[in-house]
């Protein structure tokens, strides 16, 4: 715009100074006129006070004066300004590079509030250049977030003939705004059809690279914008938002500094901490977009109880931002990463335990009785899995009539059919609820189903009903610290109650010194002339895998084949503790020989009917070593000559599901859960994950439901479902589930993406 200055003249006062020069008086005359000049100086001192009073005043009076005078000609400056622009337009003068700077004027005294000065500059302009002052009523209405009225000055512009190509680019905007899509389709056609009137305009590239974005054309906008030198902040915006669509983050990252923006592609990236401190900073201006932003962003970090929070406030709104969609983990089934795992985590110390549960002895009444019963060495794992109590009570009919019965359910455990041992020992529970060794044989059942939950009520009923059941004791700690309860009361009483100086109770203190960390004293049963027993050598061969003791495991895991040569895990760990981890796809190809010929020596009821302890740590081997087809087969061959079809059932629906036959997979599981009464947590768990992986969402949803309730800590199951609400948009049920898990949790199997 052309800015009109009014020259201003300083006046400059000059003063004279008059300097008077006495001349000196006589001697005769000093005394004479001595007295006189005293009375002339009081007065004279008087007026020149009186002088200067005066003369303040009338400068003071002056200034103010000027001052009204300036501000009343700075008041009317503005006026003057457009009077003056507007005769100088009249007798077309006034050069465009003018123009243009009138324009800023305008949109100066937009900015500074005064809405009504720029307005009647740009209408007493109107009269004279229509178009030009439309076009920036039009921008001064988009700010306004009017975008219809904006729409109406953009088509006066174009009607105009000027400036046609920008006022038709934030025509197609305002319509955009407006979701017009047939007006947006107009106008961005017509810009490209001006576009060339702006082809000596040193904005044309930002002009060429607006147009072709808006037609889709992002390969082309790019080149513009490569050659853009104006504009600058939109151009990196505008790159930012092309990058997107083509999926590139980094390149986004790179041209872009809204902190949302940055949150969210520092999420896609996986840096999901930098994207927090980004979305923080924007929350308290966009609360609830940043809101659920953020609940996701916490997701991925394990921030379980803050994602539940920032979600509250969708979960009012009743609206979804960003839907999601739930996934398994991809190595779940990639057998690269499955070798990584194993390497990492195989006999860790919760597979430890489950050696301890898988080698424990039942407990009878009347061993003795219960050998004849078995008639020894036709049965599995043999004598060295039974125990007799240590407070048998007599030889009353009714204990020996209930031993026989208990012998009946081991039997059927020890032949691995532990389903079918499990229901019975729940039947004899229910007729002889205050047997200790009944519920504890319950108990060993459960873990061997990895049912945690239920073995710990029993174990934990086992002790309360015999003090001097310790392993029932300590089993209940292992099996509530698997469930997620707290357990510190039970070791307590156990450290308490247990006389440690008895040898007897050796090993019950190295099993409490194990569960406390204190290795030491964990070793030290090691070093002992301990009975070879299955349940000592496991609880051996786990101390020193945890020390890397490579010797000690070696020979513990040599003795515990010799003693059970026919025994899957026995075996398998025969075989880890002799194959170095270093190299796993060297280890994989060794196990291949060493399965294939196993399986045909091992007894593989174990496998079919057998614990989950068992059949899962076969699949664990074979999932990395590629065999679980071979596995398929044999499951596939069994069923169609077994008179105990449910647990080979399970056995094979889980290795569909590791061997990607999805829906297979998810076909079985609902035939066990909805037509066989099978309804255990593991089996409601894989049979969700199943579910994802063939496609069936809502059939998750009921089966992770009821899993839940099986066991209420099953965090896994709980963070599935709350991601899966949170799918269905049902945000009240994701919240409550995301609000139960504790921060740090790390799920094995659920994942989630952003659907575009």
């Amino acid at each position: 715009m052309a800015e009109e200055e009014n020259n201003r003249k300083n006046d400059e006062n000059e003063e004279e100074v008059i300097v008077i020069e006495d001349d000196q008086p006589h001697d005769e005359e000093i005394e004479e006129v001595q007295e006189e000049q005293k009375k002339d100086n009081k007065l004279f001192l008087i007026i020149i006070a009186l002088l200067i009073a005066l003369l303040i005043a009338l400068l003071v009076l002056l200034l103010v004066v000027v001052k009204k005078k300036k501000d009343e000609a700075k008041k009317d400056n503005i006026k003057t300004q457009i009077e003056t622009i507007t005769k100088k337009l009249k007798k077309k003068k006034i050069p465009q590079k003018n123009i243009d700077a009138l324009i800023k004027k305008a949109n100066i005294l937009y900015a500074k509030g005064k809405k009504l000065e720029a307005l009647n500059l740009l209408n007493k302009l109107s009269i004279y250049s229509e178009a030009l002052s439309n076009y920036n009523l039009g921008v001064i209405k988009i700010k306004e977030k009017n975008y219809k009225e904006a729409l109406k000055y953009f088509q006066k512009a174009i009607q105009n003939e000027d400036n046609r190509c920008i006022s038709a680019l934030n025509a197609a905007y305002c319509a955009l705004k407006l979701n017009d899509k047939k007006r947006f389709d107009y106008y961005k056609k017509l810009a490209e059809l001006y576009l060339p009137e702006e082809s000596t305009s040193k904005s044309y590239p930002f002009y060429y690279a607006l147009v072709n974005y808006y037609l889709g054309r992002e390969f082309e906008s790019l080149a513009g914008l490569e050659n853009s030198t104006t504009y600058i902040k939109e151009t990196k915006e505008l790159k930012s938002a092309i990058y997107n669509l083509y999926d590139d983050p980094y390149n986004v990252i790179d041209n872009t500094k809204n902190d949302f923006i940055l949150g969210i592609e520092y999420a896609r990236i996986g840096e999901y901490q930098i994207a927090k401190n980004h979305l923080l900073k924007i929350y308290e201006a966009l609360p609830y977009k940043a809101g659920v932003a953020l609940a996701l962003v916490e997701l991925k970090l394990q921030e379980y109880q803050n994602a539940s929070n920032h979600l509250q406030l969708a979960k009012q709104n009743n609206k979804i931002i960003y839907p999601i969609r739930v996934k398994i983990k991809p190595n779940t089934f990639d057998i690269v990463a499955a070798q990584q795992v194993f390497k990492n985590n195989f006999l860790n110390k919760e597979q430890i335990y489950n050696l301890l549960f898988y080698y424990a002895p039942y407990k009878v009444f009347n061993i003795n009785q219960t050998i004849d019963y078995l008639q020894k060495g036709s049965f599995g794992l043999g004598l060295n899995n039974i125990e007799q109590a240590t407070t048998y009570l007599s030889n009353s009919s009714t204990i020996s009539k209930l031993n026989i019965k208990m012998s009946e359910g081991i039997k059927l455990a020890l032949n691995q059919h532990i389903l079918k041992a499990n229901k019975l020992f729940n039947k004899l529970v229910k007729s002889n609820p205050y047997h200790s060794i009944l519920h504890y044989d319950l108990a060993l059942t459960y873990a061997g189903l990895k049912n945690y939950p239920k073995a710990y009520y029993h174990f934990l009923r086992a002790y309360h009903l015999d003090a001097t059941n310790y392993l029932a004791g300590i089993f209940a700690i292992i099996a509530g610290n698997k469930a997620s309860y707290k357990t510190d009361m039970i070791f307590r009483n156990l450290n308490n109650t247990i006389d440690f100086n008895d040898p007897k109770n050796r090993f019950y203190s190295s099993l409490l010194s194990l569960l406390d960390n204190n290795l030491a004293d964990a070793l030290s049963f090691t070093q002992t002339d301990f009975k070879k027993t299955p349940l000592n050598l496991a609880f051996s061969l786990g101390v020193a895998k945890i020390l890397d003791n490579k010797k000690l495991l070696q020979k513990e895991a040599m003795i515990l084949k010799t003693i059970l040569p026919k025994d899957i895990i026995a075996n398998l760990l025969y075989f880890y503790a002799n194959h170095p981890t270093d190299n796993m796809k060297k280890f994989a190809l060794d196990f291949q020989p060493f399965f294939l010929n196993g399986i045909n020596k091992w007894d593989l009821n174990e496998f079919y009917y057998g614990s989950l302890i068992s059949s899962e740590m076969l699949m664990e081997f074979a999932k990395i070593s590629g065999q679980l087809p071979k596995l398929k087969e044999k499951l596939e061959n069994k069923l169609l000559d077994t008179n105990d079809p449910i647990p080979v059932l399970q056995n094979l629906a889980f290795v569909d599901l590791y061997t990607k036959h999805f829906e297979e997979s998810y076909t079985i599981f609902n035939d066990l859960i909805d037509n066989k009464g099978v309804n255990d947590y593991k089996t409601l768990f894989y049979g969700a994950v199943a579910s994802i992986m063939a496609g069936h969402h809502a059939n998750a949803i009921a089966l992770l439901a009821l899993s839940k309730r099986k066991n209420k800590n099953a965090f896994e199951s709980r963070y599935g479902l709350g991601l899966l609400y949170h799918e269905a948009k049902n945000l009240r049920g994701a919240t409550i589930q995301y609000s139960k898990i504790p921060n740090g949790f790390d799920s094995q199997f659920f994942d989630f993406d952003l659907i575009p």
